[in-house]
């Protein structure tokens, strides 16, 4: 009889346990609605707010993402030309390779630890990160990574520039050499073929620095419409619906010059990239007649007076900023004028 007690006893508290813990789990009745969200908000007291899901639409659709990529693959930066030359060196790879770029971005140096076995091509993650907010005031909707002054590395990092919006693409363009300065004897050696500004003066071009300025006549550095007046997204990343130009494809075309130039039909506005083109060719007449430049347009090493030396630094310097004095025509134009005449 014990026994028995104890059996039923104890089915007795497991179907108590069932109990509670099955109407612990059934789902009551629902509340009352609950007063609808907050849309995202862009301003900073909360007022004239705007949707946050339309605000990420403008940019986060499949459409408009794929036709950033199709855009960006035309680019030279995503073709990567120069990648598996020198994206892979320590002292290249800042500004030929993603992991180059991303690193000296952290470390705040000029070159890698060591060497990058791999190296990539530039893409979105390079360029963009994460959004600081939503807000104008925070920083601009379309996050950029290198958004700081920088520091030119052809004076050895005494002259920092402040670009604004451009400072990300600067921190690449700019001269890895200085204009040549005189020996004892008035002369400069040039010893590599390689000489000169580098591959990207664009940013000092258009701040109206760091040519060889013999002579006179130069203007104030940042004096220039183009630098004050607009930015590297302005000219290089406006798109016109249709155009083969702008966008992440990064080629300047004329839609972003009718803003000011409504006439405008093609980037030699006023005959200005006609009038830079012919002094170009003038001066690489003259460097070649003096054996400064060879037959195919190549510097050669030799020791020059600091005239010869410099009048190439400035030609090379045109030529590779690639612009025709679109950049920066005033200070282009004094730069070849006065080149040619100490080479006369």
């Amino acid at each position: 009889m014990k026994k028995n007690f104890s059996f039923y006893f104890m089915l007795a508290i497991l179907a108590g346990m069932t109990l509670v813990f099955s109407n612990c789990t059934k789902e009551g009745p629902a509340g009352p609605a609950g007063a609808d969200g907050t849309n995202g908000v862009n301003g900073t007291d909360g007022t004239d707010g705007v949707d946050g899901n339309a605000l990420c639409l403008e940019c986060h659709t499949l459409a408009k993402m794929e036709g950033i990529g199709h855009s960006y693959e035309m680019s030279q930066h995503a073709t990567g030309d120069f990648v598996g030359y020198a994206g892979g060196r320590n002292d290249c790879a800042k500004c030929h390779s993603h992991e180059g770029f991303t690193e000296t971005l952290r470390t705040g140096m000029d070159t890698t630890a060591t060497s990058i076995a791999i190296p990539t091509a530039f893409s979105c993650k390079t360029c963009h990160g994460s959004h600081v907010s939503f807000d104008p005031e925070d920083g601009d909707l379309t996050p950029l990574n290198a958004t700081a002054p920088f520091t030119l590395i052809m004076d050895d990092h005494t002259t920092t520039m402040d670009m604004g919006h451009s400072n990300l693409c600067a921190s690449c363009h700019q001269p890895r050499r200085p204009a040549p300065v005189a020996d004892e004897d008035g002369n400069f050696a040039i010893t590599s073929s390689h000489y000169g500004p580098h591959h990207g003066p664009q940013s000092t071009v258009l701040e109206g620095i760091g040519g060889f300025e013999v002579g006179a006549g130069y203007p104030e550095p940042g004096s220039d419409v183009h630098r004050q007046q607009s930015s590297c997204l302005d000219c290089h990343v406006k798109y016109t619906p249709g155009a083969d130009y702008g966008g992440h494809k990064f080629s300047a075309g004329v839609g972003a010059c009718t803003t000011c130039h409504p006439d405008a039909t093609d980037l030699d506005i006023n005959g200005k990239q006609t009038e830079i083109a012919g002094l170009t060719e003038e001066l690489k007449v003259l460097l070649m007649a003096q054996g400064v430049l060879d037959a195919d347009g190549h510097v050669v090493p030799g020791t020059y007076t600091i005239n010869q030396a410099g009048a190439f630094y400035n030609y090379a310097t045109v030529v590779e900023d690639r612009s025709q004095g679109v950049h920066n025509y005033e200070y282009v134009k004094t730069l070849l004028i006065n080149s040619i005449a100490v080479m006369q």
